[in-house]
């Protein structure tokens, strides 16, 4: 916590918190490996047994690949819509992490004990429904915790944690294939159960934490938002400085309950489009990149470089997870030097130049073909060439994955949630987050189909993530160093209202926000 200095508190209670995250990464890792477990493929009709004891895909494969990856992300998407409603009215934002949690672990035990697809699809469904709400939930309840000197450091940890449940998942799925029996359902069962642990930890541990001052002051109760005040940001509950953050966060909590909120219809017209536009392209390339491709199905694709089955669900996507943790760090110490802008271009052609090479190294792999004891023409993994390709094209993905880690993936949400007024944040959250899911599930259902394309698949992506380019040139202006009032010189337009303005230009003149709340009254 030395980072932190005197705000170690807050930044335990962040850590505690971004569980939630784990848990979101967790489950997006899981069927990675999942997927390639022989009596997974048996259970699920993905795959059937042939004479030599190998297993054949089904024709329904790729169909039920799809559903059993994307209903998750279904879920998320009214999961994500509950949040407002939850954190307002279900009294407080520990209250909406409870809800999000408790769906969490049903979807789990449902998951875990699933005795045929309906069940199974049900799981995934209601696990997502507690992922969206905790996608939500969780960034709030940390931003509204966090002090501000140290607001972006700790904000980070939301990401952090994702990747690093992620990589948890790939390593608790390697270790149960490297002792457990394969052909047997406990394996699979075991690997959805895992994910009980921390989720009950959360439960635990959400009793210890505390409510947000600004939901507590927010429904007058003000003793207690003082303590909780004082004690995240390391001062005496009586300093001057406590009484003077607590006389703005009540004033500016006064004033915020007197602006107009953004329309939807608002939203898609000026000034606001364009930033409507930057937050749903940022979240749309994002997606369509391909990452969660990379990260649902990375064992499948090593598989089909040529990597044994045994390799690419062990060490390999091990290893592409860490790749993840570690050179998302970058992006924390980076984004606010070097500007977005520039972090999105130079991951961008890093993903880029990853998907054209994987169409030339798979292509060639492709191309090393022999036949098998069935009569079909397959690629040669055991030639020198093969696995030379094959090695070229694992080196791509991990490429891909270092490029997105410091740029798209934390970039994008960091962006959407600087750009709009007051009046519209929340809305222009909802219009990224959105995006998110929605592609995220259009790329997950339809990934197994693109398999079919051979080395062309990653093509799309080259094609995609080139195009990304064009759209943060026309569509992304810098937004570094600047300010909420800034906002509107650097997107050409004046969304903030003469109200917002007036009430901002007395907060940052006077401080006497009182005063302009009351007036915004009569």
């Amino acid at each position: 916590m030395g980072i932190f200095g005197k705000h170690g508190y807050a930044s335990g209670v962040a850590i505690t918190c971004a569980v939630g995250g784990f848990l979101f990464g967790y489950e997006q890792g899981i069927m990675n490996q999942v997927l390639n477990m022989d009596s997974y493929q048996i259970y699920f009709t993905l795959a059937t047994y042939r004479s030599d004891g190998s297993l054949a895909a089904t024709p329904n494969s790729d169909d039920t690949t799809g559903w059993l990856t994307s209903i998750f992300l279904v879920g998320c998407i009214p999961g994500a819509f509950s949040v407002s409603y939850a954190s307002e009215h279900l009294g407080g934002r520990k209250n909406a992490i409870y809800l999000a949690s408790a769906f969490f672990l049903a979807g789990a035990i449902i998951q875990a004990a699933a005795n045929g697809l309906g069940m199974f699809y049900a799981g995934r469904f209601v696990g997502g429904m507690g992922v969206g709400c905790l996608t939500g939930a969780v960034p709030l309840y940390i931003a509204e915790c966090a002090p501000t000197v140290v607001r972006g450091r700790i904000g980070t940890l939301w990401q952090l944690l994702i990747v690093t449940g992620i990589l948890v998942s790939n390593i608790v799925n390697a270790i149960l294939i490297s002792v457990m029996d394969v052909s047997k359902d406990t394996i699979w069962r075991v690997a959805f159960g895992v994910q009980i642990v921390p989720v009950l930890f959360l439960f635990g541990a959400l009793s210890f934490l505390p409510e947000t001052p600004r939901f507590l002051l927010s429904k007058g109760k003000e003793d207690q938002a003082r303590a909780v005040l004082a004690r995240l940001n390391g001062e005496d509950v009586n300093s001057a400085w406590v009484d003077n953050e607590f006389k703005v966060l009540k004033d500016s909590i006064d004033i915020e309950k007197h602006i107009p909120k953004a329309s939807w219809i608002e939203m898609w017209t000026l000034p606001l489009r364009p930033r409507s536009i930057a937050s749903f392209g940022l979240l749309f390339f994002q997606q369509v990149s391909g990452v969660n491709a990379i990260n649902y199905y990375s064992s499948s694709l090593f598989i089909g470089m040529g990597i044994s089955k045994d390799l690419s669900t062990k060490l390999i996507t091990v290893l592409q997870s860490v790749l993840f943790v570690v050179f998302t760090g970058p992006a924390i110490y980076s984004i606010d030097k070097v500007g977005r802008r520039f972090l999105l271009y130079v991951g961008g052609a890093g993903m880029c130049i990853a998907c054209w090479s994987l169409v030339l190294w798979i292509g060639l792999f492709n191309g090393t073909q022999l036949t098998n004891e069935f009569g079909e023409l397959v690629p040669d993994p055991t030639s020198a060439k093969g696995k030379a390709f094959g090695a070229l094209g694992v080196l791509c993905i991990y490429f891909f994955i270092i490029s997105f880690a410091f740029s798209w993936g934390p970039v994008a949400w960091v962006y959407i949630g600087e750009t709009f007024p007051l009046r519209a944040r929340g809305k222009g959250a909802s219009i990224g987050a959105t995006s998110n899911w929605i592609f995220n599930f259009i790329v997950i259902k339809c990934w197994p189909y693109a398999t079919r394309l051979g080395n062309w698949q990653y093509a799309i992506l080259g094609c995609t993530t080139l195009l990304s380019h064009a759209f943060v040139y026309y569509c992304v202006p810098e937004t570094k160093g600047k300010s909420l009032e800034e906002m509107d010189e650097v997107f050409g337009y004046a969304a903030t209202t003469d109200e917002e303005r007036r009430i901002m230009t007395e907060m940052k003149n006077t401080g006497d926000t009182a005063a302009t709340a009351n007036a915004l009254r009569h």
